[in-house]
């Protein structure tokens, strides 16, 4: 709960009592022990969750795993062993020893080699579509590349350029509220000395008076009485 409220408060609930870019005194002997205490009393108030990230759904990778992709991933997690590469579609066997004489088995045999050689025809008819083709579809696949490299690299530049306009006008803001607390200063320790001032004056005139006062009652009683008549 403490944590969601401390998310909805704006930036006017916050107060700011640190300007990076005008306070001095960091190098001073307590300051970074200070600092890391404050650090570690804000850390408190944070919920004390393993997982920071819970909020994140877990699956996202789910919707572009194959189901090959998954049979892969269920078997490196099992720590099994890979299969082999099976090159068994590509051979070409004869009928058993005990079918040499069976016309269905040769039949079977003859087919197969038929769909290897159709194989092997229809893979010498895609290396000639590459050769004749392929150049021009790479360039065409690397001219999108290049223009889509483009254009995050100018998303990463204004984003660059977002950050250190962000860095100058928090730069400025610190300085322009430094001069000014720093002229606030200013006027409060003269303020403070001129109050400084009137009170040691106030006090002199008090002393003075309270001497004054003392000096007439003194010459009062110097004063010789009028003798009765």
């Amino acid at each position: 709960n403490e944590y969601k409220s401390y998310l909805s408060m704006t930036s006017s609930d916050i107060l700011i009592d640190a300007l990076p870019y005008a306070d001095e005194g960091y190098d001073l002997p307590g300051i970074r022990e200070a600092a890391a205490r404050l650090i570690e009393e804000e850390v408190k108030r944070y919920p004390n969750t393993k997982n920071y990230l819970e909020h994140i759904p877990g699956n996202l990778h789910e919707k572009w795993e194959t189901q090959a992709m998954k049979t892969m991933f269920e078997k490196l997690d099992s720590r099994q062993p890979s299969e082999m590469l099976s090159m068994k579609r590509c051979e070409l066997p004869a009928p058993p020893t005990g079918q040499k004489h069976d016309v269905s088995a040769w039949l079977s045999a003859v087919s197969n080699s038929r769909a290897q050689l159709e194989h092997q025809e229809v893979r010498l008819i895609n290396l000639e579509l590459l050769k004749e083709y392929g150049c021009n579809s790479w360039i065409l696949y690397l001219q999108h590349l290049q223009k889509l490299s483009e254009v995050q690299q100018k998303k990463l530049h204004q984003i660059r350029q977002d950050i250190q306009d962000t860095n100058w006008a928090r730069k400025k803001e610190h300085q322009e509220a430094g001069q000014q607390l720093a002229e606030l200063r200013s006027d409060w320790l003269g303020l403070v000395q001129k109050n400084y001032q009137l009170e040691r004056a106030c006090t002199e005139l008090e002393a003075e008076v309270d001497t004054l006062a003392k000096e007439k009652e003194h010459l009062l009683e110097l004063k010789p009485q009028p003798s009765p008549s």
